[in-house]
């Protein structure tokens, strides 16, 4: 089951919040080995209703991996439009009491850096052959060895964050920090509409 977890501490890259969610979805631990992972953002924008600013992985179906990034995006935005408000039984007061307090505000997607940020350049983010060995699959999603990764996040309010985070061509970790790019404003666009048909659909669920 995945976690919330707090941003606090961990670094803004003078974005407020949200950068501090887009570094934690980029820099933390993930809930699942392959790409794209996406996470919601809890309380980023101003006068939050409860003073903690998190964030949660999102559980992708299987085929997510299959899909390009626009292709699943526009699917998550149509299924989270169609998806059914549940009944006011569906959830007791616990539950109510956290959707209250925890505002959904954001949304992070990490993936690989050439489909997020492909000004990036890929020459300085090759580690050595000699020093990393053959590639294996599993250790390049568990500590980002292999495949330099990008974050882009949204809120509500317009916003974006692009970080990304890899390693150098010596070997040492680079980032997370701010691409010197932008993101296809095509999937920033896609971006927000998942996030504002998870709010819709949230805030109808708890009468919010």
């Amino acid at each position: 089951m995945a976690m919330l977890r707090s941003v606090n501490g961990l670094p803004h890259h003078g974005c407020g919040e949200l950068g501090r969610v887009a570094h934690g979805a980029l820099a933390g631990p993930s809930e699942s080995a392959g790409w794209p992972r996406l996470f919601l953002g809890y309380n980023t924008l101003p006068d939050p209703p409860f003073p903690l600013v998190g964030y949660l992985q999102y559980e992708l179906a299987p085929p997510a991996g299959e899909l390009d990034l626009p292709a699943l995006l526009r699917t998550m935005a149509e299924s989270m439009r169609a998806q059914p408000v549940p009944p006011e039984t569906a959830f007791d007061e616990s539950r109510r009491r956290v959707a209250t307090a925890m505002r959904v505000d954001a949304m992070v997607l990490v993936a690989p850096a050439p489909a997020l940020a492909p000004a990036e350049g890929q020459a300085a983010w090759r580690p050595p052959a000699h020093r990393e060995g053959p590639r294996r699959p599993a250790a390049a999603h568990r500590d980002g060895a292999w495949e330099p990764a990008a974050a882009l996040a949204v809120d509500r309010e317009g916003a974006q964050v692009l970080l990304v985070a890899g390693r150098s061509a010596e070997g040492g970790r680079i980032g997370p920090r701010q691409s010197a790019g932008r993101a296809d404003p095509a999937l920033a666009g896609l971006l927000g509409e998942v996030l504002d048909a998870q709010f819709a659909w949230t805030k109808a669920a708890f009468a919010l």
